[in-house]
């Protein structure tokens, strides 16, 4: 299942990409930046940053970012898929 290929990127602004897609109570939101070629995500809950366990790497650390950066596209899709089964079976 290659489920970044679903993904819609529109630019909202000069070289800066966004897609969206909804899992459940989530919201994911990938991004590519002006100059890069790796995507960057971050997860909402009702307009605000969340972090879940098995998608942010280092969610059992004191500090931890909302952001992930640096993914290649079958990053992307491990993440979302990961998100459908979460969501799927909740």
């Amino acid at each position: 299942m290659k489920m970044f290929k679903t993904l819609e990127f529109v630019e909202v602004r000069p070289g800066h990409f966004q897609a969206k897609q909804q899992f459940g109570q989530y919201q994911l939101s990938v991004v590519l930046l002006p100059g890069k070629t790796t995507y960057e995500i971050a997860l909402f809950d009702d307009d605000m940053f969340v972090q879940l366990p098995g998608i942010h790497p280092d969610y059992y650390n004191e500090y931890s970012d909302d952001v992930i950066p640096g993914l290649l596209p079958d990053d992307v899709d491990l993440l979302m898929l990961k998100l459908y089964s979460m969501c799927a079976y909740a």
